[in-house]
């Protein structure tokens, strides 16, 4: 059994330290296996690439790019990272911070927040943390809090019933799946709009534009690795119309598809 204090397993790429945050960007490569382990301290980590496996607490779940995990003080776990890696953003938060009342709730329990805007995030706090001019510090700690703020607003939302999990998985199996919510309701053993109803506070979005942005990521993802066209990228996650995906796009990450995969490839 592995004890860490504020750090994780292998070597980040870039590590910075300010107003009581520790961030950094580690990347594992692939078939790499961390062992059971445990922190000496709560901390978040945002899945900014790729994907692993996860056992913790006798469960396991697959980590995919733009969940937001939080792993509070002494929570173990062991992770298996997929044939082509991972790249992660870990956050630390000094006591002064910790000290907040709403930090310290999300803190308190092990969390899988899937955040639409978290790709809009991996973006930018990479981005800021290659940087190096004078006011990178501080737009890396504006990012950072602005991400906790939106975690702990998510985590105190949270209300899942048993059957979401199904739901999520389907979804998430294959996102241009053309799913109606009768088939989903079907799924989960309830009326679709009971369903409709508690997928909303749930997950604070509507099924459609659950699956919208589950589409969205998929394109991120695509728009990072920069060898298709924009138009090619749009096709492939089940938009026919290249203006209603640059729409859709800034609407969910707050940039153009061209924007962001210049600061995406920027930043990686």
């Amino acid at each position: 059994m592995h004890r860490l204090g504020r750090a994780n397993f292998g070597s980040p790429l870039h590590r910075r330290s300010i107003g009581g945050l520790l961030v950094t960007a580690t990347r594992y490569g692939g078939e790499y296996a961390l062992p059971l382990h445990e922190h000496d301290e709560a901390y978040l980590c945002l899945v900014a690439g790729g994907g692993y496996r996860q056992q913790a607490g006798g469960e396991e779940v697959d980590c995919t790019t733009g969940l937001l995990l939080v792993h509070p003080q002494g929570h173990r776990h062991a992770n298996r990272f997929a044939a082509g890696g991972a790249r992660c953003l870990s956050v630390f938060l000094a006591p002064e911070l910790t000290d907040e009342l709403p930090i310290r709730r999300l803190l308190h329990d092990y969390r899988l927040l899937h955040l639409p805007q978290a790709p809009r995030f991996v973006a930018r706090i990479g981005r800021e943390l290659a940087a190096a001019d004078e006011a990178a510090g501080l737009a890396l700690q504006s990012a950072v809090l602005e991400l906790v703020a939106l975690a702990c607003r998510r985590g105190g939302e949270e209300r899942h019933p048993a059957w979401l999990a199904r739901v999520l998985e389907r979804l998430h199996d294959d996102p241009l799946a053309d799913l109606s919510l009768g088939e989903l309701a079907q799924l989960a053993g309830v009326h679709p709009s009971h369903l409709a109803r508690s997928f909303q506070r749930a997950q604070g979005m509507s099924v459609g534009d659950y699956r919208r942005m589950l589409r969205i990521r998929q394109a991120c993802r695509a728009l990072q690795q920069g060898r298709r066209s924009i138009a090619e990228v749009a096709a492939e996650a089940g938009f026919a119309d290249q203006s209603h995906f640059a729409r859709v796009f800034k609407k969910v990450i707050g940039a153009t598809p061209r924007d962001f995969r210049r600061s995406a490839q920027g930043a990686s």
